[in-house]
């Protein structure tokens, strides 16, 4: 008797297998089509929150989930510049919520947007929805000491305040795992 795929799930797994592929390098883990940022290693989230160019790591799931080859073919340089601007909207909503994601385990946030949804899931809705993808931020938690300046802000601003925020919760973020980590 023939057996019956399921399409959906066929395609989310080649996505996360070209998407990955340069993760199970980079960090000596496993990822599939139903990891979620809550999933990652402490110290994996930590190099993906961390500023700097780490924006490329998290290009290479992006451009596996739509399609767009694996991450040895791949050339930004060689897309036309609508296409190279919505995988770099991509790649920053992707950021944005792994850096919320810092913030939720840090206890500073009390959910982190999309916590459920697997990271290759949350890319193809941000390909998606482009700019209404971001349009839920998360919630500063009452018991941050901050909360009360929060809670006072309309909610634009409240987005820009959660923002000034993320460097300090990288920090905090890199001194627990740096504790963490067995010397």
């Amino acid at each position: 008797m023939a057996e019956i795929i399921n399409l959906s799930r066929f395609r989310s797994k080649v996505a996360a297998d070209q998407g990955f592929r340069s993760w199970l390098a980079r960090f000596q883990e496993q990822f599939g089509p139903d990891t979620r940022l809550q999933d990652l290693s402490p110290s994996t989230l930590l190099y993906l929150a961390t500023p700097g160019k780490k924006i490329f790591c998290l290009l290479r799931p992006g451009h596996g989930a739509q399609g767009l080859g694996g991450s040895v073919r791949f050339r930004l340089d060689d897309l036309d510049n609508d296409l190279k601007m919505k995988i770099m909207d991509t790649a920053f909503a992707l950021v944005d919520r792994v850096r919320f994601e810092v913030m939720r385990r840090l206890g500073w946030v009390a959910a982190a947007p999309e916590a459920e949804v697997p990271i290759i899931e949350m890319l193809r809705q941000a390909w998606r929805l482009g700019a209404e993808f971001g349009q839920d931020p998360p919630v500063l938690a009452p018991e941050h000491p901050d909360y009360p300046a929060f809670a006072r802000l309309n909610p634009m601003d409240r987005v820009v305040f959660l923002r000034r925020l993320i460097p300090r919760a990288v920090t905090c973020f890199r001194e627990q795992v740096e504790l963490a980590s067995p010397r």
